[in-house]
């Protein structure tokens, strides 16, 4: 499972009112499908805007560029384009992958360790995925994060991870299906990390469209990301957002 976040889990003055993860589960045996795929539209990118296959795709930064001089030789227009595009192809391209979403509103869990929620709650989810779906073992790989206190909490669930039981009281349930602790890439150097950033900014426009970006349809690349969506993680949402 390839991760990436988008905002940030609280812990500062000028914190997102977001903490979105993204989880994008591939079989190893279709790894190389998927790569396959991946470079051939990348490829189709360079072709039709002009942006360098080895040029990292950052879906907040080809919105509003700042830094990245690739991107500023590229009209704002078919910038957004990029993503629309990417959002139109992932089914396609990773067309057997699921997608597991976890979006948490800080304001809902105060005094809450966002992280922590967010990122157990999307554990669980894969281990659960790997029980039920995969006789086989898997792994998580993420763009930068707080590997420290990440590797602690996943090393804690392995051993003690209470889930509230349907009858009464709860139950320990290890996420034992999933191997080692998270491995870091950095998204520079993976499309596949830079696909699951696509997928993490969109859910973010979806849920927090702003108006100056409505005319470009933001808001609604992240619909289109529904046959590749993992429904089971949460019954209780459309598209199967983990939000709780």
């Amino acid at each position: 499972m390839y991760v990436d976040e988008s905002g940030d889990p609280g812990t500062h003055p000028k914190s997102s009112p977001h903490f979105i993860l993204s989880g994008l589960i591939i079989s190893q045996d279709e790894w190389d499908k998927y790569l396959a795929r991946l470079k051939a539209f990348r490829k189709s990118l360079k072709e039709k805007y002009g942006i360098n296959q080895r040029t990292e795709i950052h879906a907040a930064e080809l919105i509003r560029t700042q830094k990245n001089e690739a991107y500023k030789k590229i009209r704002k227009g078919d910038r957004i384009n990029i993503i629309k595009d990417y959002c139109t192809e992932m089914p396609r391209i990773f067309d057997t992958a699921n997608v597991i979403n976890v979006c948490i509103k800080i304001e809902d869990h105060h005094d809450a360790d966002i992280f922590s929620l967010a990122w157990s709650r999307l554990l669980q989810r894969f281990d659960t995925f790997l029980k039920k779906n995969v006789c086989d073992k898997g792994i998580v790989v993420a763009d930068d994060t707080d590997s420290l206190k990440l590797m602690t909490l996943q090393r804690k669930m392995r051993v003690y991870n209470p889930i509230p039981s349907h009858y009464s009281g709860s139950y320990n349930a290890p996420i034992d299906s999933i191997l080692e602790d998270t491995f870091s890439r950095s998204s520079h150097h993976s499309y596949f990390v830079q696909s699951v950033d696509v997928i993490a900014h969109t859910l973010y426009r979806m849920e927090y469209p702003k108006g100056s970006l409505k005319k470009f349809g933001l808001e609604h690349q992240f619909k289109k990301l529904e046959p590749i969506l993992l429904k089971q993680a949460s019954r209780k949402d459309e598209y199967g957002i983990v939000r709780n």
